[in-house]
């Protein structure tokens, strides 16, 4: 290339780039953060790099045309965006100015002991608040601590015991047993009598003893079997709550027992392959102040459920992309209390339909599920699921083998709603279902706030849903959010109609910690 042409094309280059610089400050002092690591990126790639100095100040230079989107991270800061995160790099134009604030996070560390004020080694200690949940076990003194991104807040903590765990101390002159619970702070049961711990930016809270409690408890006793009903002998069954786990093994009539188990929502589980095929079986059980007897735990072969997707299209339109299926296992009451179920679980059995509609839900064992219809395709919304003829009409439904087929309905022409939601800039609007039975994945609506407190949701199912609007308050801030009626009496109401828009002029309300 003559050397001329290409001093023309570098000086181009050149004139067609931009400056970008800023500065990162500390959201409670106002004063610069050093070591923040600041990125452009266009097309979710990342472009330019830059990490801040000691006064929090970073520069590019040479940025080219274009629209970006800035992130900031650091291991001792949090980035909450108090509004838009893209912006327009323009040639010519003055360069770009940008300011973030981030707040720092907190520390939490303590102790747990048992009733004697003993250390207790390889304890769970859990953490849940509005926007984050976390969990770690106790080292071989004892001790815990939480520091990696842990945003401030307000916090309800528990511990769970470990299975090795000897025994509490039993009542002088009583014949009740007692075993170790899960505990909540200051030393509770339940989660409703629990104090929260409030952590404040940058602050910590330190040397916190966790002290668990030892209530009543009574045995499970049950037989596990094989698929042609003949016991199954020596094989492991767990019992597990959350991070509580206990084993014991059938013996040679298949009979087994669990001698202290304290009340709560309990997951019977086991698992042995025959002719190179695993059988399992799972089973939930509620201990309410008895013992159980009889429970019988059956070994199965997974399954296949057979499915489809029905889509409405309009005359002469091109069919869209089917929307995926996944069956995501039934967990305990205090996992969705705590806000640790985020997601779908890692052996949640899923498809996508081929051109007909029809799938394959395959590798599916007997138990209670949950039907998830992953994202509605531009336009349409979910109008239905049926479980052979009948819809369905609970959050869960019991599998026991194949032969009931699924069907996910899909329709266009639904409603929209749109309007301003005061105090919501990066924050998020809720549409929640008034019938009980159709709060469950694909039938609500949540959508983030702009910049102006300004939302729409569109593609809406006809019907009656609460709208709630909820505060720009850390990473999605609606997605934990709580749907009881404390809740549910804050929002606003709206009845949705085929291809009408409703608007509504919100308020964001914070749930309750």
């Amino acid at each position: 290339m003559p050397r001329l042409v290409y001093v023309l094309m570098l000086w181009s280059a050149c004139a067609a780039a931009q400056t970008v610089e800023g500065n990162v400050v500390n959201s409670v002092t106002g004063r610069g953060i050093a070591g923040v690591k600041v990125s452009l990126s266009r097309a979710n790639y990342s472009f330019y790099s830059a990490t801040t100095d000691t006064q929090g100040h970073f520069l590019f230079d040479q940025v080219q045309d274009g629209p970006y989107t800035v992130s900031y991270s650091s291991p001792d800061y949090f980035y909450e965006p108090k509004g838009p995160r893209q912006f327009q790099v323009t040639a010519g134009a003055s360069p770009v100015k940008l300011e973030a604030r981030m707040t720092p996070l907190a520390r939490l560390s303590g102790r747990v002991v048992d009733g004697r004020g003993q250390s207790v080694p390889g304890a769970g200690v859990q953490i849940s608040g509005p926007r984050r949940s976390m969990s770690a076990r106790t080292d071989s003194n004892g001790r815990f601590e939480l520091r990696d991104n842990l945003l401030p807040d307000a916090y309800t903590i528990s511990v769970v015991p470990p299975p090795d765990l000897k025994p509490p101390d039993q009542e002088p002159e009583s014949d009740r047993v007692l075993n170790w619970t899960r505990t909540y702070y200051p030393g509770v049961a339940t989660p409703d009598a629990a104090s929260k711990v409030t952590l404040l930016p940058g602050g910590e809270v330190s040397d916190l003893e966790l002290k668990l409690l030892a209530v009543p408890a009574h045995p499970v006793r049950g037989v596990l079997l094989k698929p042609d009903n003949e016991p199954a002998p020596k094989v492991a069954i767990f019992l597990s709550e959350d991070m509580a786990l206990v084993s014991a093994e059938s013996r040679s009539d298949g009979t087994f027992e669990f001698p202290a188990v304290v009340d709560g929502e309990w997951r019977l589980s086991a698992e042995v392959t025959s002719s190179s095929v695993k059988l399992r079986a799972t089973q939930w059980i509620e201990m309410a102040g008895h013992q159980l007897e009889g429970v019988k735990l059956q070994l199965s072969p997974p399954f296949t459920v057979p499915g489809k997707v029905l889509m409405e299209t309009a005359k002469g339109a091109p069919a869209p992309r089917l929307p995926s299926v996944a069956l995501d296992p039934h967990v305990s009451r205090s996992r969705r209390d705590n806000g640790i179920l985020i997601g779908l679980a890692s052996a949640s059995p899923n498809a996508r339909p081929d051109a007909d509609g029809n799938l394959k839900l395959e590798n599916v064992y007997a138990g209670a599920y949950r039907i998830i219809a992953m994202n509605s395709p531009p336009g349409y919304f979910l109008d239905s699921v049926r479980v052979g003829d009948a819809e369905q009409s609970a959050p869960e439904i019991e599998l026991s083998s194949g032969a009931v087929p699924i069907t996910l309905v899909y329709k266009m022409n639904g409603g929209t709603v749109r309007g301003t939601a005061e105090k919501c800039a990066s924050g998020g609007v809720m549409l929640v279902p008034q019938e009980p039975g159709l709060r469950r994945p694909g039938f609500q609506y949540s959508k983030p706030c702009d910049s102006n407190d300004r939302y729409e949701i569109g593609a809406v199912r006809p019907g009656d849903y609460y709208v709630l609007a909820l505060p720009g308050d850390g990473p999605d801030p609606w997605f934990r959010a709580r749907l009881d009626d404390t809740v549910l009496n804050q929002a606003a109401k709206v009845t949705v109609r085929a291809g009408e828009t409703s608007s509504l002029e919100l308020r964001a309300v914070t749930p309750p910690r």
